[in-house]
Order: C-alpha cells, then structure tokens, then sequence
C-alpha cells in the first residue's frame, strides 16, 4: 500500500478524500470545487502510513459534517443513562454481527478477513452485560428502564453495522469498528472522573466506560487495526474508508437523533412506572454521546 504516493477515495456523491503518506490528507468537494487540507490527527502522525492518512482523513471529514458544538447538550445523570442504554442495546448484537460477517469471508475464501472479524467478536462478547450492571449500580432496574429508554441512534448504528455486513462489501464493517473503537480511545482519565462525578456518591457505575476508553483496551485496538488496513489492496482500503466516513458523519448527528429523549422525557418514562434517579449528581461541562 505505501508504494503508492498518493490516494484519492470518493466518500460520497460529493466528496473526494486525497491522502498522502504521513498523515496529510485534503477533502475536494464536487459541487463548490473547494478543496480543504484536513488536520493531521495522532494516530495518523503516529504510523505514518497511508493507511493510516487515508482511514483518519475519513474519519476527520465525516466529523466536520456536523456542527458537532451545536449539537452538544449539557450532560445529566439521565443522558448518561440514555447512554448506557443505547450502549447495551448495540452491544448485544455487534458479537452476532462480526461472527456473521466471519461466515461470509470464509465462504469467500478470505482467511485473513474471517479470523479479525472472529476476533473483534471475541473481544465484544460480554460487554453489553457491563452496561446492563452500571445501570444496575446506579440502582435502577435495569431490564425495566431499557424497555422504557431505547435511544433512536442505538438502532440505526445496528442496523448500518448489519448493512455492511450484508453488503456487497461486508470488508467496510472494519470501517465502522474502528470509527467507534478510535472515538471511544480518546475519552481518558479525566473525563471517566467527569463521569463518576454526576453519579451519586460511592457508586461505580463506570465498568463499560472504564473498557471503551484509553483506559481499557480500545486504543490498542486502534493501533491494530490501522496496521491491519495496511496490507489491504486500494479497492479495499477505499471501502473502508467510505464506510468509516460515512460512521462519523453518523455519530456527529447523533445527538440529533436521541434528542427526543430529553431529561423530562426520560425522567417522565421512569416516573409513570414508578423509577426515580438518584438525586446526588451534578452536571459536567461536556459529555459526547457515541455508541
């Protein structure tokens, strides 16, 4: 792959990625003839490849899509549980869905496809039920407040997970994976403390945090995978890219998607069957909401 000096991917009808090795990659847009360097990001400085320039360039363009500050409302006690709601509810198929997939590439003869997707399985298996026992420490019944509180987005990140792996082109799931393994890496010490923070007082309700972190083991999966994509063909790394673009574009509108569940919704769900949250919390300055 880094034979090449150069590539250019078409992410949508619109728009045209150009990366070069060393992190550096530039976003064309068809319909204003703009072209727009996008920054550099770490993992791409980090490995230097083009793999890597033309995966994070993907991710960065599809990020910038949305006014992600616009959309970024203060966080509460009860959109953190909308979050491990909408956590569980996803994790509990993406085993399913990486083992389907592991199916579909071995009746394609691609061993080397088959075993990564059977072991990003392995390495999802079990952590719905973390989610399921952060709602449960934070004393709530948690089957009964998930039946309530079913965040939109937690369904439409499923669904566009089983699409790509039902696709022509089932390979773009590791675009997907890594969009999220790679947003989920930058969250750090710091801000799991701003989490517990708005939990009430010695509650730890932090185990599915605490894994999809720098803290756990996402930012190795991170690196993993970047060097993975360097030994796919351009066709491939193309889709994946695609795939990881499209992925951000989705979790910058995220907050969007789940925004009718508001606090007063949430908490008026659990008040009609007789659930309170605890009171002991307080807000933080900033909570991001991906899956």
């Amino acid at each position: 792959m880094d034979a090449l000096h150069s590539l250019c991917i078409q992410l949508s009808a619109h728009k045209l990625l150009i990366a070069v090795p060393g992190g550096r990659s530039w976003l064309t847009c068809f319909d204003t003839s703009r072209v727009a360097a996008l920054p550099v990001s770490a993992l791409a400085a980090k490995h230097f490849t083009l793999a890597a320039s033309a995966i994070e360039g993907a991710v960065i363009a599809g990020l910038e899509q949305t006014d992600r500050a616009a959309t970024n409302d203060s966080p509460t006690l009860a959109r953190y549980v909308r979050w491990l709601v909408g956590n569980y509810l996803f994790a509990r198929q993406t085993p399913i869905l990486f083992r389907q997939a592991g199916e579909r590439f071995q009746a394609s003869f691609r061993k080397d496809l088959a075993e990564f997707a059977l072991k990003k399985a392995e390495e999802e298996d079990g952590h719905a039920d973390l989610a399921y026992r952060d709602l449960e420490a934070l004393g709530l019944p948690a089957a009964q407040v998930i039946r309530l509180i079913q965040p939109p987005s937690a369904s439409a990140f499923a669904e566009h997970f089983r699409t790509y792996v039902e696709s022509s082109e089932p390979i773009m799931l590791f675009g997907f994976s890594y969009c999220l393994e790679r947003m989920a890496a930058e969250r750090g010490e710091a801000f799991i403390k701003k989490i517990q923070s708005i939990c009430p007082p010695r509650v730890r309700a932090i185990r599915f945090l605490n894994v999809h972190s720098n803290m756990g083991s996402d930012s190795a999966h991170v690196d993993e995978q970047l060097s993975f994509f360097e030994s796919m063909t351009t066709a491939e790394l193309s889709g994946v890219a695609r795939a990881a673009f499209e992925t951000a574009t989705m979790l910058a509108r995220q907050p969007l998607m789940d925004q009718s569940l508001t606090d007063a919704e949430i908490g008026l769900r659990l008040e009609l069957v007789g659930i309170k949250l605890p009171d002991a919390y307080q807000d933080m300055a900033s909570f991001p909401t991906p899956p």
